[in-house]
C-alpha cells in the first residue's frame, strides 16, 4: 500500500481506521462485510483525512488484540491475517480479510439475522432478507434454483413434457444442421443431475428451477417491458408484462424489443436485407443474461424490467453481482453463476453457449454496430446495462417518418413497401432451407410468429409458397 493509494480512498475492499477504540463494534461490522463478500483490507492508522497517523509503540498489542475481536466477536471463524507495515514512515496495522466459504459471517451480539453486513462500494450495510438467504444458500455449495420447493409435487406426464419443450426449443435454437441432429432428447436423469428434480426415497421432487421451467406456480416472476417517450419514464407509450415460463420469458421479450427499435435496410448482392438498429442477438444475450442470472428468491417483488428511450434500451435484472464476481470480470468473460440449474437448462436449449462468454459477445457485437460500449450499473439488489441507440436514427424516426408509416420505414417508403421486404426476407430463407417451422422462420427474419403466419398466408394466396407433406416434417415450396 503507498500514499498514492491511500489518496484513493475507500472503496469495496478497503477501509481505514485512525485507531482502535472501546466500541470496536464499527469495524468489526466491516470485517464480516468482507468475510460475506469479496474479501478485503482494514488499515489501522489511517485518519478520516487520509494522512497516516501511525498506530504508536505497542505494535504487536494492537495486532493481537485486532486478532482477538474478530475470532471472540464474530462467528463462524474469518479468514484473515494481521500484519505491521510501514507506510510514510509510520508504522500502521493490516487487517487482510479472505472471502469466506462458510457464509453467512454475522456478530454473535447481533444473531445470524440482524449481525449479517455486506459491503457496497465504500459502505457496510446489513443485509436485507433475500441477500440474506442468498448467503445461507451459497454457504451450502449449491444455487437456489437447485433447492428442493417443498409442497409441490409432480406427475410424470408433466416431466414428460417439459423434457419434450426443451427439447423442441434446443432444436429450434440449433444454428446448424449438424447441431440440431446433435439435439438429445432430455431425460428425468438428466434433471436430477442439473438440480431441475432432486431424487429422494425413489420420488422425483421439483426444485425452484423446474418451477421457473415449467410455470407451475401462481408466483411466477415477471418480466415488464414498457416503451417511453423521451429520455426518462415520465411519458408512457407502451407496456407489456409476460409471467409465462423462463425460457418463454426470453422469446416474448426479444420479439417486444425486436418490434419497437427502428430498423433500416442494407444491400447484400441483389438482397436487400432488413438491419435494426441494435444487433438482434445482443437483445437475446442481454436478455438471457438478465433470467438467468437473476435472484429468484423473492421474485414476486422485483421483476426484471426492459425499458425503451429514444438514446437507449435499458434491462435491469434484480440482484446484485454474486460473490467473488467485478463488473470488469463479466465484462471480459468470467463468469460466476448465480442459477446453476437454470444455466445448464439454457444452455441444452441453445439459449446461452458457455458461461460468461454472452456478455463479452454482446459488447463486442453492439460496438461492431456502431453503438458505443454497453454501460453497466451496479447496485447492491440489481444490475442495470444500458445499450445506447445511435441518435441519428432516433432523430430520423422523430422527423423523417409521416404519421402512417411502422416502425423501420425510412422516409417516402410505404408500409407495403416493408411488407414486401418481410415477404422476400421470407422466400430467401425458405429457399435456403425449404425446412424451417414458423417459429425458426420468425427468428431468422427477427420478426414475430404472428407476422410470419400474415406473411406466409399473403405468399400461399399469391402463389408464391406453397406446403408439401405433413405440418411436423413437410417441406415449403418456393414457386419461382
Amino acid at each position: 500500500m503507498t500514499i498514492d493509494e491511500i489518496k484513493g480512498g475507500e472503496n469495496d475492499r478497503l477501509e481505514f481506521k485512525r485507531g482502535l477504540s472501546k466500541d470496536d463494534t464499527r469495524w468489526l461490522k466491516t470485517v464480516v462485510a468482507f468475510a460475506n463478500g469479496r474479501g478485503g483490507r482494514i488499515l489501522f492508522g489511517i485518519d478520516t483525512d487520509l494522512s497516516v497517523v501511525g498506530m504508536g509503540d505497542d505494535l504487536f498489542g494492537a495486532k493481537d488484540a485486532i486478532a482477538d475481536a474478530v475470532a471472540n466477536r464474530i462467528a463462524p471463524m474469518v479468514p484473515m491475517t494481521t500484519t505491521v507495515t510501514t507506510i510514510d514512515e509510520k508504522p500502521i496495522v493490516v487487517l487482510e480479510v479472505m472471502q469466506g466459504l462458510q457464509c453467512p459471517y454475522y456478530l454473535k451480539s447481533k444473531g445470524d439475522t440482524e449481525g449479517v453486513y455486506i459491503r457496497y462500494d465504500a459502505t457496510t450495510r446489513q443485509a436485507d432478507d433475500a441477500i440474506l438467504c442468498e448467503l445461507r444458500i451459497d454457504g451450502t455449495g449449491k444455487s437456489f434454483d437447485q433447492g428442493e420447493c417443498r409442497g409441490l409435487s409432480v406427475a410424470a406426464r408433466d416431466v414428460e413434457k417439459l423434457c419434450r419443450k426443451m427439447r423442441t426449443i434446443a432444436k429450434r435454437n440449433a444454428k446448424t444442421d449438424e447441431q440440431r441432429k446433435a439435439v438429445k432428447p432430455v431425460t428425468p436423469a438428466q434433471l436430477v443431475k442439473w438440480g431441475v428434480l432432486v431424487e429422494r426415497g425413489g420420488e422425483l421432487l421439483p426444485t425452484w428451477s423446474y418451477v421457473l421451467l415449467s410455470g407451475h406456480s401462481r408466483m411466477l416472476p415477471v418480466v415488464k417491458c414498457g416503451i417511453f417517450k423521451g429520455t426518462d419514464r415520465t411519458f408512457f407509450v407502451d407496456r407489456r408484462e409476460f409471467s409465462s415460463p423462463v425460457q418463454d420469458q426470453v422469446e416474448s421479450a426479444v420479439q417486444y424489443v425486436l418490434e419497437k427499435i427502428n430498423m433500416g435496410a442494407r444491400f447484400n448482392g441483389a438482397y436487400r436485407e432488413d438491419v435494426y438498429e441494435i444487433p438482434p442477438d445482443s437483445i437475446r444475450e442481454l436478455i438471457v443474461n438478465a433470467v438467468v442470472h437473476r435472484n429468484y428468491i423473492n421474485a414476486d417483488a422485483s421483476p426484471i424490467t426492459i425499458a425503451l428511450y429514444d438514446d437507449r434500451l435499458e434491462v435491469t435484472s434484480p440482484g446484485g453481482l454474486v460473490k467473488g464476481m467485478t463488473l470488469e470480470k463479466m465484462k471480459n468473460g468470467y463468469s460466476e453463476c448465480r442459477n446453476k440449474a437454470l444455466a445448464a437448462a439454457f444452455a441444452y436449449m441453445n439459449l446461452i453457449e458457455n458461461w460468461g462468454s454472452g456478455v463479452k459477445r454482446y459488447i463486442r457485437e453492439v460496438k461492431a454496430a456502431g453503438l458505443r460500449e454497453p454501460e453497466f450499473i451496479e447496485w447492491p439488489n440489481a444490475i442495470r446495462v444500458n445499450v445506447y441507440r445511435a441518435k441519428v436514427d432516433v432523430d430520423k424516426a422523430g422527423k423523417g417518418e409521416s404519421k402512417g408509416q411502422s416502425k423501420g420505414e425510412s422516409k417516402g417508403e410505404s408500409k407495403g413497401d416493408s411488407c414486401g421486404r418481410n415477404s422476400e426476407a421470407v422466400i430467401k430463407k425458405l429457399s435456403e432451407n425449404p425446412a424451417l417451422t414458423i417459429p425458426e422462420l420468425a427468428k431468422a427474419v427477427h420478426l414475430s410468429v404472428s407476422g410470419i403466419e400474415k406473411i406466409v398466408r399473403g405468399l400461399k394466396r399469391s402463389g408464391r409458397l406453397r406446403r408439401s407433406g405433413a405440418t411436423k416434417n413437410g417441406r415449403w415450396i418456393v414457386e419461382r
